[in-house]
């Protein structure tokens, strides 16, 4: 096995933008803010620029950019054509400390693993700590955001939607919410990753192959040994233990589950379980239920090129019109302007 102990440490050090972030939060207590950060990187990250970053035309220009990022991404997403490079489908960053990156969606696969310190990762109003160890997996409509603190050493996998489908990995979960793994201090799924970062810094021949063998390596074993570690992460707070099974259960079974089967499965009776979700989850199981479908019928209509007829049979909707309805309802537009949306952004 690989010794990448000099490559953790090489990743320990602050990059340019980092360093910039980290002068201004030693300065304000805050990290550099997103327009901040945007305006550096369209400016090369001019150090003349670095001191009046808050002059009046300067903060319009920035307002400029956060609006036009905002327009462009807002309603669909971070782009695979925009933040995926040319020519590779799978890009491997390390996730920026003491910069701002906000709640975002995005049309591709994410995963995250915390080789050193901790991150933070929000779902709505979850909010999740990452330790050292941690694997997520994040699907393509949820809208999430990462922050490494500063003892984090955090490296992201950015995978195109149509190179993970081809992956076929065994036994992978339906996709609904982002899944965590627990990997603790792991020194083969480490070297896997770093192996896959230095790939990609090598730019030497055939590493598009080997980062992919490498990848479905990566996750394969992550599933093998740690699958019984394995949490979805859900944008309503779940404290009580008993509730995250129930909502775990329906997650595995989100197309058939009733409440009346669910509190049978639970020994509870029907009511009680209705009021109990209501109280602790905040929110209906009916809504849970349904937030589970159509989070899985946006991903089918980016992978697959089915009827709705079709996509309704296999999330488990009796109504197409009520299909409709309520996915217009969740996303702010219909699921073939959703679609055509997509494949237009892969053009």
């Amino acid at each position: 096995m690989a010794d990448y102990t000099r490559l953790v440490e090489e990743l320990r050090q602050l990059n340019p933008y980092e360093r910039v972030g980290k002068d201004f939060y030693d300065q304000t207590g805050s990290p550099l803010r997103h327009g901040q950060y945007l305006y550096l990187a369209k400016h090369r990250l001019n150090p003349k620029l670095l001191s009046t970053m808050n002059n009046p035309s300067a903060l319009r220009e920035q307002g400029q950019i956060v609006a036009a990022f905002h327009e462009r991404y807002g309603k669909t997403g971070l782009t695979e054509s925009d933040f995926i490079s040319p020519g590779c489908d799978i890009e491997v960053e390390q996730l920026l400390r003491y910069v701002e990156i906000p709640t975002h969606s995005h049309e591709f696969i994410e995963c995250a693993f915390v080789l050193r310190g901790s991150c933070i990762h929000r779902i709505d109003e979850s909010e999740v700590v990452q330790r050292e160890g941690s694997f997520i997996m994040v699907p393509v409509p949820v809208r999430h955001q990462l922050i490494a603190l500063d003892d984090a050493v955090c490296l992201t996998i950015k995978i195109r939607l149509s190179l993970f489908v081809k992956m076929s990995i065994p036994h992978l979960p339906a996709m609904v919410y982002p899944l965590s793994f627990q990997c603790g201090q792991d020194p083969a799924t480490e070297s896997m990753l770093l192996f896959l970062y230095e790939q990609q810094q090598s730019r030497l021949p055939y590493r598009k192959e080997l980062m992919e063998s490498a990848l479905t390596c990566l996750i394969t074993y992550i599933l093998q040994k740690y699958r019984d570690t394995m949490q979805p992460l859900y944008n309503i707070p779940i404290r009580d233990q008993r509730l995250l099974d129930m909502v775990n259960y329906m997650y595995d079974n989100y197309r058939t589950i009733t409440l009346h089967s669910l509190a049978s499965h639970f020994h509870y009776n029907d009511s009680y379980l209705s009021r109990m979700f209501q109280e602790q989850a905040g929110r209906s199981f009916s809504a849970t239920v349904k937030d589970f479908k159509l989070r899985k019928a946006a991903e089918l209509l980016k992978t697959e090129n089915w009827k709705l007829e079709q996509i309704c049979e296999e999330i488990g909707y009796k109504d197409t019109r009520q299909f409709i309805r309520s996915f217009k309802a969740m996303f702010g537009m219909t699921p073939d302007k959703f679609r055509k949306r997509n494949q237009e952004s892969l053009q």
